[in-house]
């Protein structure tokens, strides 16, 4: 069950040559910080000849060769500058958390051994090149190893049948490094026939509605493009947030919502739907759009979803091939009492409060076989691991996030929303 993790693991550098206090101070370190399963997360940056990790460039934040930024004695005061060995050392220990949560999860009575399940929607673009807004921050760039696509596929548990990658920019995530739309271009051999980890990628292509004002001829073109690819199974993420958007930008978004939902029937693919929607209008907008757009049996995934229980039960009703899709802020603990949410839309402060207890009633007002679980990694690293890049090897937290909610198994949650990402997207060898 660990082979992968330890073979990553096995292949650095020790502590050796650091200097004896050093040693010492990163043993303790470790020794405290695996005790609370804290994270371990392979996370590589990207070259552009096919998916390796490489250095980054000039202003990228990282260290330089042979020295590195670690947490540690001094912190606050400055950078501490130690032995490249001792930082592989921290990044070793990070590993062997990341090992021992998979080796956790493979002794619970209540998961079969032949269990199997998909991470149903990520990122590999951000997890791989760190391109999203916290991929620069030091618990990433100092305690994450980097690798590559195939080292990343290989460190999952094998239950981890799959991931399906959404690719939904068009812009670039971080100046100077590709956007998704130009990543998927250069890395399709890896979703490939002859690649040795195809059988494991999915992909689906579409426009974010933070991308929204880059709807266009080209935009249409290159989604049509792609999404005729055999390992396209879906369009989008696409949809309407009015979160992070105000009310104004509405018909911008629609007209690429719109036009995504009739790419989407068209083709046969599934739809992927970005939703914050904030408010009971913004509800009630997103349901008729939808019923005006797609046929009853459409297969609809409604990603990281967080709004009302009334709306989620209403689209279920409509859409019997629809799913709704949870990620790890389902383990978030609620803000505390007065703070701000970070959006810009001018929603209440009542729908803005989507912590724990609103997750809770979602997850617990819906039927488990119409849930799926996703990452949306490198975002919302589940607990106890958040703030680390979130990768498809951390769903099952969700998943067991769910199972405790429900009063299940969480066989029988692997099971549901295994057979629930088939509905959707038509995955899977069978079993």
């Amino acid at each position: 069950f660990l082979k992968a993790p330890l073979r990553l693991l096995l292949a650095m550098e020790t502590v050796a040559d650091a200097p004896a206090k050093t040693r010492r101070w990163a043993r303790k370190q470790s020794e405290t910080e695996a005790s609370a399963v804290a994270v371990a997360i392979p996370v590589p940056a990207y070259n552009n000849n096919g998916g390796s990790h490489a250095p980054l460039g000039k202003g990228s934040g990282r260290p330089a060769a042979g020295s590195a930024a670690v947490a540690g004695p001094g912190i606050g005061r400055g950078v501490l500058n130690v032995s490249g060995a001792f930082a592989q050392g921290v990044r070793s220990a990070f590993l062997q958390r990341y090992t021992a949560d998979l080796e956790r999860l493979a002794a619970r009575a209540d998961l079969p051994k032949d269990a199997r399940w998909f991470d149903s929607h990520c990122h590999l673009e951000s997890i791989l090149q760190r391109s999203w807004r916290g991929g620069g921050k030091p618990q990433v760039l100092e305690n994450e190893p980097e690798v590559s696509l195939q080292e990343l596929v290989s460190s999952w548990p094998p239950g981890v049948e799959g991931c399906i990658s959404n690719f939904a920019f068009k812009r670039e995530s971080k100046p100077g490094y590709p956007a998704e739309w130009v990543w998927i271009d250069r890395n399709l051999h890896h979703f490939g026939p002859e690649s040795p980890i195809s059988d494991r990628l999915w992909f689906t292509i579409g426009l974010h509605p933070h991308d929204a004002n880059n709807w266009d001829d080209f935009a249409e073109k290159t989604i049509r493009r792609l999404g005729s690819h055999p390992k396209c199974v879906g369009i989008g993420e696409c949809g309407l947030d009015f979160f992070k958007h105000d009310q104004q930008e509405a018909e911008l978004q629609l007209r690429a919502f719109r036009a995504q939902a009739k790419i989407a029937v068209q083709m046969g693919k599934a739809l992927v739907i970005h939703g914050r929607l904030t408010s009971p209008q913004n509800e009630e907008l997103c349901f008729r759009e939808l019923q005006n757009a797609v046929p009853v049996e459409q297969p609809i995934h409604i990603h990281c979803y967080s709004d009302s229980l009334q709306h989620a039960l209403r689209l279920c009703a409509r859409w019997p091939n629809l799913r709704i899709g949870f990620t790890g802020s389902i383990t978030f603990r609620d803000r505390k009492e007065g703070s701000k949410a970070k959006g810009k839309g001018k929603a209440s402060d009542a729908a803005q409060a989507k912590g724990e207890e609103h997750s809770r009633a979602l997850i617990q007002g819906l039927p488990l076989d119409r849930l799926l679980i996703e990452t949306d990694g490198p975002y919302m690293c589940p607990e106890p691991f958040r703030g680390q890049t979130a990768h498809p090897g951390h769903v099952h937290r969700v998943a067991e996030r769910i199972a405790e909610w429900k009063g299940v198994t969480l066989g029988e949650v692997m099971e549901a929303t295994w057979k629930s990402t088939i509905t959707v997207y038509g995955l899977g060898r069978g079993r």
